[in-house]
């Protein structure tokens, strides 16, 4: 019979995580962050009203360096979504840290359509939102993109 309630074992990992969650908080002296701990890992947060998106993904750089890792742009190819990510440890436990980054859009007869980059830079209006092979999301981190009347539409 498994209970609603945790282990002592897995309280007293959880502990050990959110000490190893309080000792990157006070290393990185960023304000705000939203930290969740488990038994398994420390996820990290940082929220849109930290900063905008150039000063969040410095935040995510910064923590990821204390976490012993870089931070890297994670693109969703299902759909339009795109975070600046990092995987790292704390004290041996795995840390995730993110912040979500805006898909720039473009009006489309039936709402906003988003925007995405070829490997060669050209940008394109993605309707259906899944993302092609070797392209990336446009998001509020690029330069605003110069739309034309002949963008070709990728389905």
């Amino acid at each position: 019979m498994t209970s609603a309630y945790p282990a002592i074992g897995d309280c007293a990992v959880t502990a050990a995580a959110m000490r190893a969650a309080a000792a990157i908080i006070e290393e990185s002296a960023l304000p705000g962050l939203s930290v969740t701990c488990t038994s398994r890992e420390i996820t990290v947060q940082v929220s849109g009203h930290a900063g905008d998106p150039a000063g969040r993904a410095a935040q995510v750089g910064r923590l990821a360096r204390i976490a012993g890792t870089q931070a890297y742009r994670d693109d969703s190819q299902v759909t339009a979504y795109s975070q600046i990510k990092a995987y790292g440890q704390a004290r041996g436990i795995p840390v995730t840290i993110f912040t979500p980054v805006e898909v720039r859009t473009q009006p489309g007869s039936s709402g906003p359509v988003p925007l995405a980059a070829a490997p060669g830079g050209q940008v394109s209006a993605v309707p259906d939102g899944k993302l092609p092979h070797g392209w990336r999301w446009v998001t509020e981190l690029d330069d605003q993109p110069a739309t034309t009347a002949g963008q070709q539409a990728v389905a």
